[in-house]
């Protein structure tokens, strides 16, 4: 047997031992697999309360719980640390709608995992879960109509049906605009009384809520509206919010306010628009309507403004303009640019041509012509000022003769004459310039 071949079968031998060693050794296990997670627990009560909960078990003591959260749609981790005692099996909860700093709408989904540690460092991590932060105070129905799933209670079927065939039109008519060929799934959520809605809908001023100037509120990034009323009007404006986002897409810029509510009332069926004429005195200019805010009369105007500028934008250029437009909103570049690219203007000039302005202000005409024989006083005016002119020059070259005359000083020797400080003063009260 030769000396390579005993080589071999040495280290095939110690190989061996190693693998039979590890598969033996019990305090060798692989990271995570000395914790159990027994079960994990969602309670959901509305308004208020996302419960949520995990037990888990390890041989050494588990010492630390982090629940990773995210609403669906966004891109963005928050962690929480839900409270329970350091132990061997431990369960952990905390409420999850504490734990969110911001509004969240009814019917909108979380995602989450737990990140679970004990103290010999170990870690595990659970597979992530959904949890919808349902209304649990009505008994919600559900249709789907295209791309939209509408949840309702309280309605009666018919009324819902009849809706329901005409907003398969509506929302055909919105893909198409927005040349959208695959929809994301959104969600309408409708509710049937005033009363039901102050629990839902994001808190507003007083006054905005007593007038009742908002029916619904629409969560792009969430691909989810709310509503009041089985209304087709209501639905499809929400609906073309939604679709509006989901045609920018995740490149665009933050798309101002006028052009987001004025697209979605174009697509209302039972917006009347008026035009840039009769509002023009009446609203703020488009550059100052990047976000909603004002008295309700002043959210009307703007709604009202808003509306009759997309509708000048798409009646007076054509729907393939506009849809060049969003292209352009797609890419990332500004409302500025797009417009430019597209129509030629910016948003100033889309302001003055929807008011029936100029695109610019004109030029002043020019003035009526003088008198063909000019005045007495006109020529004397006109030979004074230029005797003037002559008297100055002959000083100048006056002065300037004498000084190539004058006899050169030595430096050493002091000033020169028209360099004297006590001369200045002299000088001073012949200058014709100072009288």
């Amino acid at each position: 047997m030769s000396l390579v071949t005993v080589r071999r079968i040495a280290i095939i031998l110690l190989t061996g031992v190693l693998l039979l060693a590890l598969a033996l050794a019990p305090n060798l296990s692989a990271a995570g697999e000395t914790i159990e997670v027994v079960e994990t627990g969602e309670d959901v009560d509305f308004p208020g309360n996302v419960d949520l909960s995990v037990t888990a078990e390890s041989e050494a003591e588990i010492v630390e719980v982090r629940l990773f959260y995210r609403t669906v749609g966004s891109r963005v981790w928050a962690y929480a640390y839900p409270e329970f005692v350091p132990a061997n099996k431990i369960t952990a909860s905390v409420n999850l709608t504490g734990e969110v700093s911001i509004y969240l709408p009814p019917g909108t989904e979380i995602e989450y995992y737990y990140e679970i540690r004990d103290s010999q460092g170990e870690v595990v991590s659970t597979q992530p879960a959904i949890v919808e932060y349902e209304d649990t105070r009505f008994d919600w129905e559900e249709i789907k109509i295209g791309p939209l799933t509408l949840l309702y209670y309280d309605q009666s079927d018919s009324r819902v049906r009849g809706v329901a065939r005409i907003l398969e039109s509506d929302l055909e008519r919105l893909q198409e605009l927005l040349q959208i060929e695959s929809p994301d799934e959104i969600k309408g959520m409708i509710y049937s009384r005033r009363s039901d809605t102050l629990a839902a809908f994001p808190q507003q001023s007083r006054t905005t809520t007593e007038q009742q100037t908002f029916q619904g509120f629409a969560f792009q990034e969430r691909n989810l509206f709310l509503g009041l009323g089985m209304d087709r009007g209501l639905i499809v404006h929400e609906s073309a919010h939604l679709l509006f986002g989901q045609a920018l897409g995740s490149r665009a810029l933050p798309t101002p306010s006028w052009l987001d509510e004025g697209f979605a009332s174009y697509m209302d069926p039972s917006s009347r628009v008026f035009s840039g004429e009769s509002l023009n005195n009446r609203t703020n200019p488009l550059r100052a309507m990047n976000a909603i805010t004002g008295t309700p009369h002043d959210i009307g105007a703007f709604y009202q403004k808003s509306l009759s500028v997309v509708s000048f934008l798409i009646d007076e250029f054509g729907e393939s303009n506009f849809q060049q437009f969003v292209v352009q909103l797609k890419r990332g570049n500004t409302i500025d640019a797009s417009l430019m690219s597209v129509y030629g203007f910016d948003i100033d000039g889309l302001d003055a041509r929807w008011a029936g302005e100029a695109p610019g202000a004109p030029a002043p005409a020019p003035s009526a012509p003088g008198p063909t024989n000019p005045s007495p006083i006109l020529f004397f005016n006109s030979w004074l000022l230029g005797g003037l002119m002559v008297l100055v020059i002959a000083a100048f070259s006056v002065q300037f003769v004498v000084s190539k005359l004058r006899p050169v000083y030595d430096s050493e020797e002091g000033l020169q004459p028209w360099e004297d400080p006590d001369l200045w003063d002299d000088d001073e009260d012949e200058d014709p310039y100072h009288r």
